[in-house]
């Protein structure tokens, strides 16, 4: 996160189109996975928000539409499993990746659930 905050104010497009550091998976990375335990927070924590909300979805869904809230929750684990593998990427896809698609995905499912609910009284 910390490469994702560096960015150059100055050069924002070049900063933007550059490629992410979290794209490359590194021997250093590795070891700090295997030393300390709380890296794999992110990891985890994105596998949590796709295979939650897909259950939820599965069990109460009532439209094939929403489907899209999970599809958009399941980006930040193909992002991780894509960087696990060495796929390069630009740090815009990191952002809209890790950032705008969860938002999307559990907040809109959040607020078309409270809309269901409230409709339902």
């Amino acid at each position: 996160m910390t490469a994702l905050a560096s960015l150059d104010t100055a050069a924002p497009a070049a900063g933007l189109l550059a490629s992410s550091p979290l794209s490359l998976p590194s021997l250093a990375a590795l070891q700090a996975a295997a030393a300390t335990p709380t890296v794999l927070v992110f990891p985890v924590a994105a596998a949590l928000l796709a295979v939650s909300l897909a259950a939820v979805i599965a069990r109460f869904g009532h439209a094939w539409t929403t489907w899209f809230y999970a599809l958009a929750a399941t980006v930040p684990l193909a992002l991780v499993a894509a960087g696990a593998v060495g796929v390069g990427r630009p740090v815009t896809v990191d952002l809209l990746g890790f950032v705008v698609c969860p938002l999307l995905g559990a907040g809109g499912f959040v607020v078309d659930a409270g809309r269901y609910l409230f409709a339902s009284r």
